[in-house]
């Protein structure tokens, strides 16, 4: 890299409280990755709101966007005006998000060619991981049940066994998926992914095709959603996936509320055929006050939240950019590259 990258950092007032991409953030950046000093020129650009938000920008943050893009060659963001994004920024070569779905995106015909798109698949793994060993011990201890009498002031007083020497079902074997897996082992689980890639991987114990989806569904205690959301994981847990679980199962969704079928997940745990349930993800957001969901028997739920750290998911969003930065001087393919046909 003989001339300074310019990255252009785009924020916003309202992300402040988590996804805090801070001069002093980018500092002890460079402060992890010395050799970059010099070589990059990285300046934020903070709107007054995140471009997705209702209502979203105003012509202030517009002209600040259309501005700071035109010289950039690396965007690091969330959400922007996409059909602006190739006439205005003809330097662009490399989009970095930092979430890990980019549905939010699709589809990715607005992309410029020969720009590439990276996700932050990787930056919630110490996070997961700690929610995942929450949420398996809270199934295990049928926590969500006891929540449920203590509201109706039933004394509901049953017996559980350790947790150990479980099964748990991971569907989406990737980075969030790894991240559950150990979790689990952490805990003294066997383990079971699903993915269409079935190759080894640490702390799986096997992993299984799609076709194979209900094998593993029936042999779990536990199943686990970390698939990424596209058109063919729309709903890709249903009615029937649900009564191929094992009775009595427990179930867990960090990944994305339109995944699962939440009337069919509702009618299991009034059924009684799961014991629990724990969503941190739901398909519209905030969930709207009307939705049963509120309701349902044995349902623990957090507002999309489980997963990320207040105080380090930037600071590791930032290492992977920087580690991603080293690839490209050298000219090696960049890490998390998001496939243009497969939408992640």
């Amino acid at each position: 890299m003989q001339n300074k990258l310019k990255i252009m950092v785009l924020t916003a007032e309202d992300s402040l409280k988590v996804f805090r991409m801070t001069p002093e953030r980018i500092e002890a950046a460079l402060e992890r990755f010395p050799e970059f000093r010099g070589k990059v020129e990285i300046s934020i650009t903070r709107t007054s709101t995140s471009f997705e938000n209702d209502p979203s920008w105003n012509s202030e943050d517009y002209e600040k966007f259309r501005r700071d893009i035109v010289n950039a060659d690396i965007l690091v963001g969330y959400m922007f005006p996409l059909a602006e994004v190739a006439a205005i920024a003809p330097n662009l070569k490399w989009i970095h998000i930092i979430g890990a779905g980019i549905e939010h995106l699709l589809p990715l015909d607005w992309l410029p060619e020969g720009c590439v798109l990276t996700n932050n698949r990787g930056a919630h793994a110490p996070k997961t991981c700690e929610y995942a060993m929450m949420a398996l011990l809270m199934l295990a201890n049928h926590m969500p049940r006891l929540a449920c009498a203590q509201q109706k002031r039933k004394w509901d007083a049953h017996f559980v066994s350790v947790i150990r020497g479980s099964k748990a079902a991971i569907l989406g074997a990737g980075k969030q998926g790894s991240a559950v897996a150990l979790a689990a082992k952490r805990l003294g689980l066997d383990t079971v992914g699903v993915d269409i890639d079935t190759s080894p991987r640490e702390n799986f114990d096997e992993i299984l095709p799609p076709s194979r989806l209900n094998e593993a569904l029936g042999s779990a205690d536990y199943v686990v959603v970390t698939l990424p959301s596209t058109k063919d994981t729309y709903r890709f847990i249903g009615e029937k996936e649900f009564a191929a679980m094992k009775e009595g199962a427990g179930f867990i969704n960090i990944s994305r509320g339109r995944i699962v079928d939440s009337e069919a997940l509702i009618a299991s745990l009034k059924s009684g055929h799961l014991s629990g349930a724990v969503l941190d993800v739901f398909e519209q957001e905030p969930l709207p006050v009307e939705s049963p969901l509120w309701s349902a028997p044995n349902l623990t739920m957090s507002p999309h939240m489980g997963c990320d750290d207040e105080d380090n998911y930037i600071h590791r969003t930032f290492d992977i950019v920087f580690e991603n930065l080293r690839r490209l001087e050298a000219g090696e393919r960049l890490e998390n590259v998001v496939d243009r046909k497969k939408g992640y």
